[in-house]
């Protein structure tokens, strides 16, 4: 049985709920049922989009004042904290009153409170019953700064689905070697490093793979990119992440993408696609064994629909 350690909560547009849950399983391996459940798994909200904050429990009490005398008798103690209520966007009676007990924690913590750059950040909220009080953490917006990458393409995917595919091929575990073998100007290869990835990158196209290079130079970010064909790269990596071009994809009509995949099945132990079509029975035919699956769009009126596919191979 888990021991949860761990409160996570969630936000995100109706048009990505399938991308967010096959995150969740990815990371969790668990479904989602709610935008706020409990975890054992340590995982930093700032690697995906729809993760808000996390909250790693110290007490759990069945009353306020039960939590103010746990924190009073073990002389909880900080310098430069502050104490914040962790919204979790569901129904919370105690919510409108947040500051009130935010404050009376802040009273019995010892040690010199700091409402600016605080260096410790405590969480107190209140969920099915109980209030919880521990080590806040909340998600970084500032991997939206690759959104100023100097050299972009219209038909390139989002950052958030970037983010979700790393998440998918990598499942939190940063130890594992991840390939973007068609990686365009490295929109993906920048969300693997943001996240603490070994990833790489492969170009065919020499002017777009020098873009790739700026784009992560730009950023201060160290990576290979590879100026060639996938089926020159003999090393072997975890997992590929392939962002298949927009059109059909079938086996009469398209073979460079077929040689992409084949040459993907050789050199990685996993695959995760995107595609604009829905070819199950392509990777079917592969030998691929689809373990999970998503449909994903742009907006509200699922503009460029996206297929994301999660593929063992062998």
């Amino acid at each position: 049985m888990k021991t949860e350690r761990f409160i996570y909560n969630l936000n995100y547009p109706i048009y990505e709920k399938e991308s967010c849950e096959i995150e969740v399983r990815a990371l969790f391996q668990c479904d989602l049922k709610e935008k706020v459940f409990f975890e054992s798994r340590k995982v930093h909200p700032s690697i995906s989009p729809f993760l808000k904050s996390r909250l790693e429990i110290i007490y759990r009490t069945s009353t306020f004042l039960e939590l103010i005398e746990l924190i009073a008798k073990d002389k909880i103690t900080a310098s430069d904290f502050m104490v914040k209520y962790m919204e979790l966007g569901i129904a919370d009676p105690h919510f409108k009153k947040r500051r009130a007990y935010c404050k009376a924690i802040g009273l019995v913590i010892e040690g010199l409170a700091c409402y600016t750059s605080p260096k410790i950040l405590f969480g107190i909220t209140f969920c099915q019953g109980n209030w919880y009080f521990g080590k806040l953490t909340e998600k970084s917006i500032n991997w939206k700064k690759h959104n100023q990458k100097p050299n972009s393409y219209s038909s390139s995917i989002g950052l958030s689905t970037a983010k979700v595919l790393i998440n998918i091929a990598g499942n939190g575990d940063t130890s594992k070697r991840l390939i973007d073998p068609c990686c365009g100007v490295g929109t993906v290869l920048l969300e693997g490093l943001w996240a603490g990835y070994d990833i790489i990158g492969c170009e065919i196209n020499s002017k777009t793979a020098e873009n790739a290079r700026k784009n992560l130079r730009y950023f201060n970010y160290e990576a290979k990119v590879i100026t060639g064909d996938i089926q020159d790269i003999d090393d072997r990596f975890d997992a590929s992440i392939v962002d298949l071009p927009y059109g059909n994809f079938s086996l009469k009509n398209d073979e460079n993408q077929l040689k992409i995949i084949r040459n993907a099945i050789r050199i990685s132990k996993k695959i995760v696609l995107a595609s604009s079509e829905d070819i199950r029975a392509e990777l079917a035919r592969e030998n691929l064994k689809i373990i999970d699956h998503c449909r994903i769009g742009k907006n509200n009126n699922g503009n460029f629909l996206r297929y994301i596919w999660v593929c063992e191979v062998g």
